[in-house]
């Protein structure tokens, strides 16, 4: 059978479930991988060519077959062979999720003769990775949304951390908090943790942090992106709108007004605009709307060299400071 996996890098665990499985049902399957982008396609095209009746169970992966000229030909051709003892991976690389209408109906045709199994991920969403480490890990959707958060969504690293994990936890039950210090968190993630740390006024450990990792722009534009969404949210619940403090009956509450949360024509997370409750709630509506100004003013001096950059940082830090829990 030939098995085709295409589109964005959510694909890659659609590509690892599928070996496995193969490696699992024959332990020791003898496998060949060859990489279209270093014209290994001819190569691989004489491997799935060959048979023989006495031959072992093989598994024959090609990679980046998206580099292959007039490739709905050449998949056609390989429907067409009389394939025996072979499994046969193709990988496609689409990272924009959009297919040619050519490729699509071959898909379609070769699946409709069954001479195809096709497995598209055309949207950038994460349900696959998060059920992926649902079920690895035996986990809840909110702890893998945490957990995400953390380690970012590259696939081959997801799966490096999901293993690390299991390892270490040997049977016992998924804590995030015990989890945190074996794990390799993303620079992102860390300058999420500085920001949530300033903006719950406890600033003075993050300006040493600063001063040795240089990461001042990180930080600015991560507090700009805060502050922009708690001011959102204070302006709502000054409009009379309500937020629960239980996450369940908030998810519903959030249905209402996701849109106004859109970054890049993609909507966040629930769960990530629940902990924003509780750092909002430290702000007035007049404050915040004034750091959210002074984010942008401090950026825009940066750049126009009126200020340097870490005495800009530290500046809004300190302001920031100034006005927790300040009317």
């Amino acid at each position: 059978m030939i098995y085709f996996i295409g589109g964005t890098k959510f694909r890659e665990f659609k590509y690892f479930e599928i070996l496995n499985k193969f490696r699992e049902e024959k332990q020791n399957i003898s496998e060949s991988f060859f990489d279209a982008e270093l014209k290994e396609d001819g190569i691989f095209l004489e491997k799935v060519s060959t048979n023989s009746i006495f031959s072992a169970k093989e598994l024959v992966v090609l990679k980046r077959a998206q580099k292959i000229k007039k490739f709905e030909a050449f998949l056609k051709h390989i429907a067409d062979l009389n394939i025996m003892n072979k499994q046969i991976v193709i990988d496609y690389e689409k990272e924009d999720g959009k297919l040619n209408n050519e490729l699509k109906k071959t898909l379609d045709e070769l699946e409709k003769d069954k001479k195809i199994k096709s497995f598209l991920f055309l949207k950038n969403e994460d349900i696959e990775i998060q059920n992926y480490v649902m079920l690895e890990l035996k986990i809840n959707k909110k702890e893998a949304s945490s957990l995400l958060e953390m380690i970012g969504q590259n696939p081959f690293k997801v799966r490096n951390e999901v293993k690390k994990i299991k390892i270490f936890l040997n049977g016992e039950k998924f804590d995030l908090k015990k989890i945190k210090n074996i794990i390799s968190l993303e620079k992102e993630y860390k300058i999420y943790e500085m920001t949530r740390e300033i903006l719950s006024d406890k600033a003075n450990k993050i300006l040493l942090y600063l001063e040795q990792t240089k990461e001042y722009m990180g930080v600015l534009y991560s507090l700009y992106s805060e502050l922009e969404i708690l001011y959102k949210i204070k302006m709502m619940k000054n409009d009379g709108k309500k937020f629960s403090s239980n996450y369940n009956t908030f998810k519903t509450q959030f249905e209402k007004v996701k849109e106004a949360f859109k970054v890049n024509n993609r909507i966040p997370n629930s769960y990530v605009i629940f902990k924003k409750l509780e750092l909002e709630k430290n702000y007035s509506l007049k404050n915040l709307k004034n750091l959210v100004y002074r984010s942008w003013e401090i950026e825009n001096n940066i750049k126009m060299g009126k200020i340097e950059m870490n005495t800009g940082v530290e500046k809004l830090i300190m302001e920031i400071s100034s006005l927790y829990q300040k009317s």
